[in-house]
């Protein structure tokens, strides 16, 4: 439910970013190492809970990466980061969904009322909405609580902006979701790593760059033992999107390469 690129490789990717920005195609690094650039992972947020199959790969990969001369540092975010990052941004994207489809729709001249995606919502979707969404429903935002997150969002930009400037990383790096996919009858309630969750948790790892507003990109890194795939997830600071893709074209040659 979440628009974004699903692309056979990172050129693919830098090529729908020439179309959808107009500007002329990222040049991609031909280089077959990644000697100069620095990764950061940060275990205590972006690995608790997940899946063991996901942290193993996930560690072999760190492994691969600084095998071919990338720089690993360890960092901390802080003990409250993600419960933070996933209030606030949980918290935001239900307050401003009605304005922001509402502007979308009228803006491309879209012949659809937000009403009408409202009543065609299916059943848990639409109980979420009719509590969360729909102005004067219970759990719809105050002015002055929706005002409030500013703070908290400004907490989350700033502590993933030190990743690039206090540790010098050119990416952070962690697991795209911290479980491979779950049975879709299962998605109200699953274990990861032994803790009970429900679909909300596939996007723990994701929702920080959310609210900071950053770039990110997924790369494939192997299969778990049913087949199914899992994620390396690059974030990079705020509109460097650009250096991200190339950054990714790199990581992307040394993984297929050891493949």
């Amino acid at each position: 439910d979440t628009t974004g690129v699903f692309a056979r490789s990172v050129e693919d990717c830098v090529l729908i970013d020439q179309v959808v920005t107009g500007a002329p195609a990222a040049e991609l690094d031909s280089r077959a190492d990644l000697k100069g650039t620095r990764f950061a992972f940060a275990p205590r947020q972006y690995l608790n809970p997940v899946d063991p199959e996901v942290e193993a790969r996930f560690r072999k990969t760190l492994l691969r990466l600084a095998e071919a001369r990338a720089e690993i540092v360890e960092i901390d975010l802080g003990g409250d980061f993600q419960a933070l990052a996933l209030r606030t941004t949980w918290s935001l994207f239900f307050r401003e969904t009605k304005a922001s489809l509402s502007d979308f729709l009228e803006r491309h001249a879209i012949p659809v009322a937000f009403k009408d995606l409202h009543v065609g919502l299916r059943a848990g979707v639409k109980d979420a909405w009719d509590h969360f969404v729909i102005p004067g429903a219970p759990g719809y935002l105050s002015e002055q609580a929706y005002h409030a997150l500013t703070a908290d969002r400004l907490t989350v930009k700033e502590r993933m902006s030190e990743i690039f400037t206090r540790h010098g990383a050119h990416a952070l790096i962690f697991p795209t979701t911290p479980c491979t996919a779950p049975r879709v009858e299962r998605q109200m309630q699953f274990t990861v790593g032994g803790q009970a969750v429900d679909f909300r948790a596939l996007a723990n790892n994701t929702i920080p760059a959310s609210a900071a507003g950053l770039p990110g990109v997924s790369l494939p890194i192997g299969l778990d033992s049913h087949g199914l795939p899992i994620g390396l997830e690059l974030d990079g600071p705020e509109s460097e999107d650009r250096a991200l893709l190339g950054l990714a074209a790199r990581v992307e040659k040394v993984l297929r390469a050891s493949q």
